[in-house]
């Protein structure tokens, strides 16, 4: 990706665009809580890692990034992730999901 450059993704009825270079995350661990509301949530690995890895939706706020997608086997739609970078910089922990997810303007 170029400077200046940005990456989006489109479904059939919005585009999102992020102008943000995209973080790589290759290894990530669940916080307890994450854990707790994934099973409350009925949200699956499979579908967290997919959010992970296809994001439609990046935010960075500081230390914490949020990653959102939209799945489509899901009404509870966006489904997020709220995550934390280690100073490692190669482990992500997964501090919570959520869903229903909104961007706020």
């Amino acid at each position: 990706m170029k400077r200046g450059e940005r990456w989006g993704t489109r479904d059939e009825k919005n585009v999102t665009f992020c102008p943000v270079k995209k973080p790589v995350i290759k290894n990530w661990v669940l916080s307890p809580h994450a854990v707790k509301r994934m099973e409350e949530r009925k949200i699956s690995l499979a579908e967290l890692q997919t959010v992970l890895s296809q994001p439609d939706l990046i935010i960075p706020q500081g230390p914490k990034w949020i990653f959102a997608k939209r799945l489509p086997a899901r009404r509870d739609n966006l489904i997020a992730a709220v995550l934390l970078q280690k100073k490692e910089k190669e482990l992500w922990l997964v501090i919570s999901v959520l869903i229903r997810f909104e961007k706020k303007i």
